[in-house]
């Protein structure tokens, strides 16, 4: 594992980063390394596959939430790696990344069988087995957010001074409370945008979050993206700069998701 000192160190440890993923959790690093294959399965499949969905590829989702996935999980197994190997390996943290694997696993699969079917799995209820199906994909997203809040709680509690401790621990814990509430008001509404012109086509690049009305999607991104931020600021060595990032990503996502509210585009196109 890197050495992190009780103090921050003044440059992130890219060389050891990858190493630190593997090491953190032998099942959330395996199951990055198959988000990325899935990843580029589906970042591929369009070549042959033209089917579009709200203006964009059936597969543009799938290959979203993989490469997400991958990164949530690459981001809590390196967190876990922050850890003594006997703490890291507490019954209740093996749990949590079951859960969080099981989870992830069961929602790509609906994910992409819903694809494959050329149909949206977010926001579709029109038959009685996918009103059933949704909301228990929204329990799997909760649990994904949920178990990444508790390794941020375990971590936290057992900082023991150590800066890039207590700033990942913030920050998973953080991301798992803003990355749950917004994701909880979009899934009680009728699709993600507000306002604006129906579809993903003409939205912004990669994202495709809307340019002509709110697009709920902005502050869902940027609370539950305060996981990877949120260590950067241990980078400074003090402690009121990791809460000071805290408090202004809070603000971010509270601003953000008020201006989708009232169907404001984040960029105008």
């Amino acid at each position: 594992m890197t050495d992190f000192n009780l103090v921050a160190r003044t440059e992130l440890p890219v060389a050891g980063i990858v190493r630190d993923v593997m090491s953190g959790s032998r099942i959330l690093a395996t199951s990055v390394l198959l988000l990325a294959f899935g990843f580029v399965i589906c970042t591929a499949l369009p070549l042959i596959d033209e089917r579009l969905l709200l203006g964009v590829s059936v597969w543009e989702k799938p290959a979203k939430f993989f490469l997400s996935l991958g990164i949530h999980f690459a981001t809590v197994s390196w967190a876990l790696s922050l850890l003594d190997a006997q703490l890291s390996r507490a019954s209740g943290l093996r749990r949590a990344v079951g859960l969080m694997t099981g989870a992830a696993v069961l929602e790509l699969i609906y994910i992409v069988v819903q694809a494959s079917r050329g149909v949206a799995s977010h926001f579709n209820t029109s038959t009685t087995l996918e009103a059933l199906l949704y909301p228990i994909m929204g329990l799997g997203a909760l649990t994904l957010t949920a178990t990444a809040g508790y390794v941020g709680y375990k971590i936290w509690r057992n900082r023991d001074g150590n800066l890039w401790r207590e700033a990942t621990g913030v920050g998973l814990m953080l991301g798992a409370v803003l990355g749950t509430v917004t994701a909880g008001y979009m899934s009680s509404m009728t699709g993600h945008a507000v306002g604006g012109a129906a579809g993903d086509a003409m939205g912004l690049p990669f994202f495709h979050w809307s340019t002509t009305g709110g697009d709920l999607r902005v502050s869902h991104f940027v609370g539950l993206h305060a996981m990877q931020v949120l260590p950067l600021a241990a980078l400074s060595g003090k402690r009121s700069v990791i809460y000071a990032v805290a408090v202004v990503v809070t603000v971010l996502t509270g601003l953000t998701f008020v201006q989708a509210v009232m169907g404001l585009p984040l960029l105008r196109g």
